[in-house]
């Protein structure tokens, strides 16, 4: 009588197979999601830099002109804080925030000297409870008063620093 040859897998076989499986799969899930997080810092890092070059364009075009006498970096008039200008969507402002909701996004504009005046803008967000950029008190998105009352921006992924003076 012939042997009978049984083919097929045995149960170990089929185990380890789907342990080898699941793992391969976990470590390809993880990866995938490792980099949607990464695309969305690099959208808002993106975003967060344009809304500091949009300000700090502001503030040379304020300084340039025949009716400057002096280097500032006030915001413009009708606004009580750079940040405040940048979230008004109309003529006058500029033109909304890039980062939304609005209230995660912080722009900070710190003056230091005289003529030429050094401006730095730096822009600092929230993302899914971690806060981007040093512009925190207490751990919240708010300015920290620094010399002269000016706010306190020591680092933000987004930052910009130029020297200003009058232009003409």
């Amino acid at each position: 009588m012939p042997a009978i040859r049984r083919s097929g897998l045995t149960l170990v076989e089929l185990l380890v197979g789907a342990v080898v499986l699941a793992v391969a799969v976990t470590a390809l899930l993880g990866a995938f999601l490792g980099q949607l997080t990464m695309n969305e810092h690099a959208r808002r890092l993106a975003w967060a830099a344009n809304d500091a070059s949009r300000v700090m364009e502001q503030v040379r075009r304020q300084n340039s002109g025949g009716a400057c006498a002096a280097p500032s970096a006030n915001p413009p008039a009708g606004f009580g804080s750079w940040d405040a200008w940048l979230a008004d969507a109309s003529a006058s402002g500029g033109g909304g925030k890039s980062i939304e909701p609005a209230g995660d996004e912080l722009v900070v504009v710190t003056p230091a000297g005289a003529n030429p005046l050094t401006v730095t803008v730096a822009v600092c967000w929230r993302h899914r409870a971690r806060i981007l950029g040093e512009c925190t008190g207490a751990g919240a998105l708010a300015p920290s008063p620094g010399a002269g009352g000016n706010p306190l921006v020591t680092e933000s992924p987004a930052m910009l620093a130029t020297l200003v003076t009058c232009r003409r």
